[in-house]
C-alpha cells in the first residue's frame, strides 16, 4: 500500500478500529478517533473502555499497511 491508500482508508474508518503495521512490522489493532493530513490520532482498541483522556498520534507515512478489523465497528 501506498501513503495515499493508506490515508484513505483510515480517513474511511473514523470511529472503528484499524490494523495498522509499521515500517519496523510492528502490528497494531487502533482505534482512530480523527485523521489529518500528516497523520491520525487514535487509541490501541485492547486499551479503549470509554474516550480517553489522552490518545497517540501516528504519522500516515510511518504505516506500511492497514486493513479494516473485524466487522468494523470498533465496539467491544
Amino acid at each position: 500500500m501506498d501513503t495515499d491508500e493508506i490515508e484513505r482508508l483510515i480517513k474511511a474508518n473514523v470511529d472503528k478500529t484499524v490494523t495498522v503495521v509499521d515500517v519496523d512490522g510492528e502490528i497494531q489493532n487502533l482505534f482512530v478517533h480523527r485523521v489529518d493530513d500528516e497523520g491520525f490520532v487514535c487509541d490501541i482498541a485492547a486499551e479503549m473502555t470509554q474516550p480517553p483522556a489522552q490518545a497517540y498520534w501516528i504519522r500516515l507515512r510511518t504505516s506500511v499497511k492497514s486493513a479494516v478489523r473485524g466487522d468494523g465497528s470498533g465496539k467491544k
